[in-house]
């Protein structure tokens, strides 16, 4: 059975997600919020709701990513995992056998793409909000035992984007024109392929990450106070893998903000692009550098490994990069401009870390301390 807006009340009902009373009072409002799932926004006049997801293709990935989710939503109501609940939206059920998910709507929630282009801004109590979430969150499940039965349910891979050079010949036409231009370019450089290679020598398992952290999977809302609220959606990919990924993509996803905002349509002249961003990039630092402290302060990191541990976010962010481009390219016949300044940035960035930690994040040495 798969949902639709028509049906949705009937199966609300049948599994007693809502009371008759919702429906009888026309107290329910369904609307599609679909992505590469069938989601739906199921909305009362108080402005609570319920959001439900489903798989679109009955296929051995969907289905796994779905029940890693669910996994991941159980394992946050068990005792010792309350930092990873309160990065969570609230969790009602999952039904396996319609691969649906069914959690609690974020009122008045946007995502910070949203957030930030009605801003027109980084705001850095945004930044500070961000980074101690995960920096509690990580804080707590870092380096933790996990229990043998959640464990078995991650696959501890490493993110395949750092393989991709290696791979990307190997499926050939399935691959958009601008996703195989990627992967030819990459092999071009030795040095950038290198890099990718000892960034998945040096992978970690340390604790439980979101996977795919960017702007979109970050929603913030009014809470109770009236004060802005944060969560974390969409752990499709949740693992057991190495916190700094999660960071680091935080990190780039300030510079993909920045380029992005480059009008590169119409030229594409290095000398003019950069003072032409809606978003300069000096207008961010304050964001960052709140994102940054306050995650030291919460995460719990020594003092005389923050600088350390910076260089090694912003290299894993500058894998995110690469990763970021071909996203971007998935359903593209060939490379873009946007994507080629990504790609570009992110080789310089593994080239000297250090440099782009002081050039691009505006960190100085007491700032990555």
């Amino acid at each position: 059975m798969f949902l639709t807006a028509s049906n949705m009340a009937h199966y609300l009902l049948a599994r007693g997600t809502i009371p008759p009373a919702v429906v009888v009072d026309g107290d329910f409002m369904v609307v599609e919020a679909g992505r590469r799932n069938r989601n739906y926004k199921i909305i009362r006049r108080d402005g609570s709701g319920l959001f439900v997801k489903q798989i679109k293709e009955v296929e051995p990935m969907a289905i796994s990513t779905m029940q890693r989710e669910a996994v991941c939503y159980r394992m946050a109501q068990k005792e010792g995992y309350e930092a990873l609940a309160n990065l969570m939206p609230g969790f009602v059920e999952h039904d396996a056998a319609r691969h649906c998910l069914t959690i609690r709507l974020l009122p008045g929630g946007e995502n910070l793409t949203e957030f930030h282009a009605r801003k027109k801004s980084f705001p850095a109590e945004v930044g500070h909000l961000v980074g101690a979430a995960l920096g509690s969150y990580h804080q707590t499940l870092r380096g933790k035992t996990l229990q043998t039965e959640d464990l078995k349910n991650f696959p501890r891979m490493t993110p395949w984007i750092l393989s991709f050079h290696q791979n990307s010949m190997q499926a050939g036409n399935t691959l958009s024109g601008g996703v195989q231009q990627l992967g030819s370019i990459i092999r071009q450089y030795p040095d950038l392929q290198q890099n990718l290679a000892r960034l998945a020598q040096g992978w970690r398992h340390d604790s439980i990450i979101h996977g795919d952290m960017k702007w979109d999977n970050c929603v913030v809302y009014p809470g109770d106070n009236g004060e802005l609220t944060f969560r974390i959606i969409d752990w499709e990919l949740v693992d057991y893998g190495d916190a700094s990924w999660d960071i680091g993509a935080i990190l780039q996803a300030y510079l993909t903000s920045w380029i992005y905002s480059m009008p590169l349509y119409q030229e594409f002249n290095p000398s003019s692009f950069v003072d032409k961003a809606l978003y300069p990039l000096e207008g961010m630092y304050p964001s960052i550098h709140a994102f940054w402290r306050s995650y030291v302060q919460t995460a719990g990191i020594d003092q005389a490994q923050a600088y350390p541990y910076l260089m090694r976010c912003i290299e894993y962010g500058a894998a995110r990069m690469v990763q970021t481009a071909f996203e971007s390219l998935y359903y593209s016949p060939v490379m873009t401009n946007h994507a080629a300044i990504l790609l570009q940035v992110s080789q310089n960035i593994l080239r000297n870390p250090r440099q782009a930690a002081s050039a691009l994040y505006g960190f100085a040495g007491e700032l990555a301390s």
